[in-house]
């Protein structure tokens, strides 16, 4: 039987949490949409089966390769089963959270499972730049930052100026927009060849097309707002990705402050007129999200300097 090879198991370590990662966005839409069924609801069991198989690889890479990249990536994936019952023991002592707290996404036992998933991620990127295949490092490169950007997206939410809480306001647009261009940034400097941000992008919008839907279970408390139609969602996230590809060779302060802003101006610039006229919201609102959402791009142009592939 030939050997395994490092970048193989790399490879389907990648697929293996994008499919968790793409359970996790189902598993938002059921509590939502069905409500929160058991323990071993669908979305549930898909996510166990995706980290199983990654668990399985990566220690699988520590005792192929001896190598401590591999030994902290096995490390850090045990972390995420671990959530799992700390998540039902916090919710024994604190009972659920409906769709109104914030601790829906910010509690303790579900950001030790984004963490630990994203962390996993960013160990696996240096193995999966290895890789002898340069298309291969294209795609699970962009699969990889993919996923990242779709858990990166959820740590903002409670910031998110329509999402239901708003806690800076239109101002909370500039953190989630951070998360945004960081990412990109970051597959632009990872990622070889062209169009790294666009890739991510569209792979991005594969993840959160899963989310899209309507939330009508009757034993789920939602706060009342409303949401942007998809089809906008798809271009605020896509069309900001295209052009910081066609930026490339701009300074990345640059690129961050007009990618940011131009995801702003699409998304709030157009949805308040999908609302209904209860939830409006005035333009100079709007004014308030991109200003900040370009300084946010600022800042993530200055962490791109922390995570840069030279200094991992």
């Amino acid at each position: 039987m030939k050997k395994l090879s490092p970048q193989l198991l790399a490879r389907t370590i990648a697929t293996s949490l994008f499919i968790a990662v793409a359970a996790g966005t189902w598993d938002a839409w059921w509590h939502g949409a069905v409500g929160r069924e058991s323990f071993l609801e669908p979305p549930h069991l898909l996510l166990y089966a995706g980290t199983a198989v990654a668990i399985a690889l990566g220690m699988l890479g520590w005792r192929m390769t001896k190598e401590k990249i591999w030994k902290r990536l096995a490390l850090v994936l045990l972390l995420v089963p671990v959530s799992a019952p700390f998540d039902e023991i916090w919710h024994q002592i604190y009972g659920y959270e409906d769709l109104s707290s914030i601790w829906v996404i910010w509690s303790p036992p579900h950001l030790l499972l984004i963490g630990a998933i994203i962390a996993s991620l960013a160990m696996l990127l240096p193995v999966l730049m290895k890789d002898e295949d340069p298309m291969a490092k294209r795609l699970f490169g962009a699969l990889t930052f993919a996923s990242i950007l779709n858990l990166a997206m959820i740590l903002p939410g409670p910031l998110e100026p329509t999402g239901g809480w708003a806690l800076l306001g239109f101002w909370g647009a500039g953190g989630v927009a951070v998360a945004y261009v960081l990412i990109l940034l970051l597959a632009q400097k990872w990622i070889p060849g062209i169009a790294a941000a666009t890739l991510t992008a569209m792979s991005f919008i594969v993840l959160y097309s899963i989310a899209f839907g309507n939330e009508v279970a009757e034993d789920i408390v939602l706060t009342p707002h409303d949401h942007a139609p998809s089809f906008l969602i798809v271009f605020a996230f896509l069309i900001p990705a295209v052009l910081l590809d066609l930026m490339k060779q701009q300074p990345a302060w640059l690129r961050g402050a007009i990618t940011g802003a131009l995801w702003a101006a699409i998304l709030y610039g157009f949805s308040s007129a999908f609302f209904a006229p209860q939830f409006q919201y005035a333009l100079s609102d709007t004014y308030v999200a991109v200003a900040a959402s370009g300084i946010g791009g600022v800042c993530a142009a200055l962490l791109t300097t922390v995570f840069s592939p030279h200094t991992t």
